[in-house]
């Protein structure tokens, strides 16, 4: 005999799905008491094939599919009802998990009174596997009147539809989810079952895990607060108060701070400055008629200037207050200024700028603490260790690795546990940076370096294939000796071929031309180029120049770095690229992970070798320089690297949350 149903609503659940259904398994209820119901809202994954198996060896378990995706539990749990067995129903999410007495203990409280409903409290697990249990009533809660349980139950539980339901009650009187919202729905159904019952029971049991969604994978239409997500509140509140005056009731006294500061944080976290004028005047005449519940909601500072947006009807400084704050900090910032305006179109974003690796303004770095979300330090310097001693426990705290900071002792200064992220540009550095400093892997990210697609995209000039470009040969470890070896046997070939060196020169830097080593090479390499006027002629030391125009004449951006001393990522080979010219790279340890393969050598030889059947093969040089610039465009455009730091910060935002 069926005593029990339990309905499922399944959405892309394959990695979840079969421990909800082993929850059910595992009851001390026999198996055959009870029907798993699990309705597939149009999954795109192995959703449905998992549970085709259970329903092959269970013939209590079934699998109703919906024609189309509707969007919320709604849908599915209404369709789960009407197709119900049983006398009595279990709502449960495909990511949740039965307590193995919980059929048994609901299912006997419900019969023994002929209860419509019984509710018992909850585990909450978060993906960092922490704990609380939630919706736990004292026991004077509960052992008053059923009025004053319902109203205990409003007050003291969140609205998961935790608890069991005679099925006839549900049916008879017509209570079913809202599928017109996407927000709420609980809230609503719960409102109309206390309003149509006084047969209502609580039992001191935990009855199920309460899994808080880590929805990263779907974070697009998962993380966000609009338009939708205003108006199915503003209904599902008026709705719930209208409803439950009916029974004598206050909802807007019992519950409605509670509900409301939850929606302020929502905005506060999930919008971004995104709600329509429309709906905040909406949302400012709502909060006026309820104003007396602004105490109770107990607002941190922020969330009290946000009211006060709303109170004041002040939409354009509501939209900036309810838009993420980023601080960029460091010395030095040119990697990273070309992605600011990308932030800005989504966030607030101010700037700390130190002025050598200790040193900076304090007072401002302090006042921008305070106001500030997130804190992004570029480089893993002074500013790094300043931030990670000073960040507050609501921000979060993201710090970006190049390669200069593995030499140096900030890194073991820091304050690690306040650290959310260390992002690397390379995989060969965020190996070195967990092994140098001892970093934790679960906080080491891999973001690579952008490249200005636009900026360098421009029309090439006449003869350019002949022009080899250097951007930047200093220090040593850039090896101009082997870029000169290079165009010295390629001039052997064909006297055309040039040297561009694009930068400074070693003796226009002070502290370069004081190091007796550097000092030393650069002598030597000098030496190598003056000894041959053909060699002479051939390499041009261009000095600083604006390289996107400068590309123009290039047809090669060659990379001959030390691989003892490897890139961290190279971004000239890839401006290169994204100018039409060919970028070739030397191999250095993680460059396999940058560069297709098609664009680099093992050796100086090949690599000559590559550049003289390119110029003898033009159809072959623009397949290869086409083939390169949609790489570069596709994989380290500035929209596309600025989408992945927007991508951590909201899973961030939504893990917390």
């Amino acid at each position: 005999m069926l005593k029990v149903s339990i309905i499922i609503p399944v959405y892309n659940a394959q990695k979840k799905i079969r421990k909800a259904i082993s929850s059910i398994l595992n009851q001390t209820m026999d198996i055959q008491n009870i029907e798993i119901i699990l309705v597939d809202d149009c999954s795109k994954d192995n959703s449905v094939e998992i549970i085709q198996s259970y329903c092959n060896y269970y013939p209590n378990i079934k699998l109703i599919p919906l024609e189309r995706n509707s969007g919320s539990p709604s849908r599915p749990r209404n369709v789960g009802v009407r197709a119900a067995s049983s006398d009595y129903i279990i709502f449960l999410d495909a990511d949740d998990i039965l307590l193995e007495n919980a059929c048994h203990q609901l299912y006997s409280e419900s019969i023994r009174n002929d209860y419509d409903i019984v509710r018992g409290y909850l585990k909450v697990i978060k993906g960092n596997d922490e704990s609380h249990y939630s919706n736990r009533l004292s026991k004077e809660d509960y052992t008053g009147s059923s009025k004053a349980l319902i109203a205990n139950l409003i007050a003291k539980q969140s609205t998961t539809v935790v608890g069991i339901y005679k099925r006839s009650f549900l049916l008879d009187n017509n209570l079913t989810f809202s599928e017109s919202i996407r927000m709420g729905e609980d809230t609503l159904f719960l409102s109309k079952c206390y309003a149509n019952t006084d047969r209502i029971q609580y039992i001191d049991e935990c009855i199920y895990e309460y899994v808080k969604r880590d929805e990263i994978a779907n974070i697009s239409s998962t993380q966000s607060y609009g338009t939708r997500e205003v108006n199915d509140h503003l209904t599902v509140w008026s709705e719930t108060e209208d409803t439950l005056k009916g029974i004598g009731l206050d909802y807007s006294r019992l519950r409605l701070h509670v509900g409301f500061r939850a929606a302020l944080e929502s905005m506060l976290n999930f919008s971004n400055g995104l709600i329509p004028e429309e709906d905040f005047k909406k949302l400012g005449k709502f909060l006026h008629k309820y104003q007396f519940i602004i105490p109770a909601m107990q607002l941190k500072p922020r969330l009290s200037v946000i009211v006060n947006n709303l109170l004041d009807g002040d939409y354009e400084s509501f939209t900036r207050n309810t838009r993420k704050r980023i601080v960029i900090n460091g010395y030095d910032l040119k990697f990273i200024k070309p992605l600011i305006p990308y932030f800005q179109q989504k966030y607030e974003v101010e700037i700390d700028e130190w002025k050598g690796h200790e040193a900076h303004d304090e007072e401002r770095s302090r006042s921008l603490l305070e106001w500030a979300d997130v804190i992004f330090c570029e480089w893993m310097l002074g500013n790094a260790e300043w931030y990670a001693e000073h960040k507050k426990a609501h921000q979060f705290l993201y710090i970006r690795m190049h390669r200069f900071e593995l030499f140096q002792q900030y890194g073991n200064r820091l304050n690690i546990e306040n650290v959310d992220a260390f992002i690397a540009v390379g995989m060969h550095y965020y190996e070195e940076f967990i092994n140098m400093f001892n970093l934790p892997r679960e906080k080491v990210r891999l973001i690579p370096n952008h490249v200005d697609y636009d900026r360098f995209n421009k029309e090439k000039d006449r003869d350019f294939h002949f022009n080899i470009a250097v951007l930047g040969a200093l220090p040593a470890r850039k090896r101009l000796d082997l870029a000169v070896e290079l165009v010295e046997r390629l001039i052997v070939q064909d006297n055309r071929f040039q040297l561009h060196i694009i930068g400074s020169k070693p003796e226009d830097v002070t502290w370069l031309w004081k190091n007796e080593t550097e000092r030393t090479y650069y002598e030597h390499v000098y030496t190598k180029i003056n000894s041959d006027p053909k060699l002479k002629d051939a390499v041009i030391f261009a000095g600083w120049q604006d390289s996107a125009e400068y590309l123009r004449r290039i047809g090669f951006v060659i990379s001959v770095s030390d691989s003892d001393k490897p890139e961290s990522f190279h971004l000239a080979p890839a401006e290169g690229m994204a100018s039409g010219a060919v970028g070739l790279l030397l191999k250095w340890p993680g460059v396999e992970y940058i560069y297709p393969a098609d664009f680099t050598a093992d050796n100086i030889d090949e690599m000559a070798n590559k550049i003289v059947q390119l110029n003898k093969d033009l159809e072959l040089f623009h397949h290869l320089s086409s083939r390169g610039k949609e790489f570069i465009q596709t994989a380290y455009s500035i929209s596309t690297i600025a989408e992945q730091f927007d991508l951590l910060i909201r899973k961030d935002f939504l893990r917390r949350n």
